[in-house]
Parts: C-alpha cells; structure tokens; sequence
C-alpha cells in the first residue's frame, strides 16, 4: 500500500473563488476583478492571479499568512470538490496512509476535513508550507515517519506541488480541476495526470 499525500487548497478543497476574494480584499483591489476575470482566472497558478490582480510577488508569503486567519472564518464557504469524498473514502478503505500537506494552516484544514466528515480518513496534517516549504515538509514526513519515498506519492493542482515533489524525489499526480491548467501541469511533466476525481484511484492502482 502506498502513502498518499494532499495538498489541500485546489485538490480537495474548492477554495479559489474564497482565496481570489481575500487577496483582493486585502490590497483594496477586489473590485477589479470582474466575474469573467474570475472565470479566467481559474486554471491559472497562484502566480499569475496574483499578477492579473496587481499584488507583488514579494507580498505574497505575507498575504499569505494574513489570508489564513481570514480564510478560517469562510472555510463554512468552501465547498469539497464533487467526487473527491468517495475517492479519499475508498483509498482509506483499501489501506493507503494519507496525509495531507498543504500551504493553509492545519487549523484551517482540520475544520474544513471535520465539515465534510473526511477528518477521520487522514493520519497527518502538517499546514502553513509557504510558497517554496512543501518540499523540506515532504522530506520531513517522509523521515519522520521512516516511509520509502518510493512507496510515497504527492497530490496536487499546482507546478509547485509538482515541483516540491519532484525535489525530494517523489512521484506525484498532478490534477487538473484545482489552480493550474491541464497544459502547464503537463509541460512539469509530473508522474501522472488525473483529469477526473476517479482517475486518482486508477493511477495508483497502475502506479
């Protein structure tokens, strides 16, 4: 059995209408951004709605961590993505270790994993990577925990969970339904794409 490890926002978690919305609360330039906007902007890095929307990059790790404390009092906002519940369900039940790490605080996550009834599933929540943290916290799940990183596989929407994974050398499933685009994932040239919730179930079982 494998240990499988999520990422949160833009895997499990439908959170980027809510995270779009807090960045632009707080820079004042919510009201910039149009639903069409919102619309095209969705499938697109972190990186570049940051851009679209006018925040530097050097203030991202600081919004960051203020948008955590506010995204806790909407995380009742956010919906679980349609499907992702009976895929978390069945890897449980067919004996994969599953963990999540994941750039939103554990707080966050353990309120939203305990909404959707998913809580109970998940070993481990380790939060609050950062933009470039997910690898050294991959390294350390995996070393504290004495698994085989060839027994270990990263879950995630973004080039950067593709990228942290592939750092410590870990194979990692890159889903199309969070942030990124099916074609920037691909050109990461990640272990595997799942393009439908079910595909994540097949591509290990192939893995």
């Amino acid at each position: 059995m494998a240990t499988v490890i999520f990422d949160f926002d833009g895997t499990i978690a439908d959170s980027f209408d809510v995270i779009v919305d807090i960045f632009g609360s707080i820079t004042g330039k919510r009201e910039k951004v149009s639903d069409e906007e919102m619309a095209e902007l969705r499938g697109q890095s972190l990186q570049a709605v940051a851009k679209h929307i006018g925040i530097p990059m050097w203030k991202i790790p600081f919004l960051l961590t203020r948008g955590r404390h506010m995204m806790g009092r909407r995380m009742d906002q956010i919906p679980v993505f349609e499907g992702i519940g009976k895929v978390i369900e069945q890897l449980h039940a067919e004996g994969h270790e599953l963990m999540i790490v994941s750039s939103n605080s554990k707080r966050n996550v353990r309120k939203f994993l305990k909404q959707h009834h998913l809580y109970k599933y998940f070993t481990e929540v380790r939060g609050n990577a950062g933009l470039l943290g997910k690898s050294r916290i991959l390294r350390r799940v995996v070393k504290s925990n004495n698994f085989k990183m060839k027994d270990c596989i990263y879950i995630g929407d973004e080039t950067r969970d593709v990228l942290a994974a592939k750092a410590v050398g870990m194979r990692v499933i890159a889903v199309t339904w969070g942030f990124a685009s099916a074609s920037f994932l691909e050109s990461m040239h990640p272990t595997a794409l799942a393009h439908e919730r079910p595909d994540i179930i097949r591509i290990l079982e192939e893995l």
